[in-house]
């Protein structure tokens, strides 16, 4: 129980992809950017939109609304989250800012990246899913 509690006085970066919201730790979210024309990179899966160079690291761009299911947001904006192994932007349609998400902040699935997203969360009186950004990085180095 201590560790829930903990986590649910841990501050989000909260954003919508779509209609959906989402939530990362804060100290993963390294900034807000709007990105320019990207690259495609051939082969690769529809949630994935491109990459793109920012101050000298190239960064995959994640659609989270065709990641999860659903239709493109067709955003021009990201949250790009910083892990130790690598940087990944997440199209983001709107970004509340960072507040705590309550919750029991379980897997909102058991396959797939339902795995690495955690709810049902609450920020103020947005539902949302809470991302796990290393099991997500990892879900998605894995080609899905």
């Amino acid at each position: 129980m201590a560790a829930l509690e903990s986590e649910s006085r841990q501050s989000y970066l909260v954003f919508a992809c779509g209609s959906s919201w989402y939530a990362v730790p804060a100290e993963a979210a390294a900034e807000v950017v709007t990105f320019p024309e990207l690259t495609r990179v051939p082969g690769s899966p529809p949630h994935l939109l491109g990459v793109f160079a920012h101050r000298g690291e190239v960064i995959p761009v994640v659609d989270m609304s065709l990641l999860v299911g659903g239709v493109t947001a067709g955003s021009r904006r990201a949250v790009l989250v910083r892990l130790p192994r690598g940087t990944l932007a997440l199209t983001a349609s709107s970004v509340a800012g960072v507040s705590p998400v309550q919750g029991p902040l379980e897997p909102l699935g058991p396959t797939g990246v339902h795995v690495h997203l955690r709810g049902p969360g609450k920020s103020g009186s947005r539902d949302v899913a809470v991302i796990d950004p290393e099991g997500l990085f990892d879900h998605l180095s894995q080609g899905a």
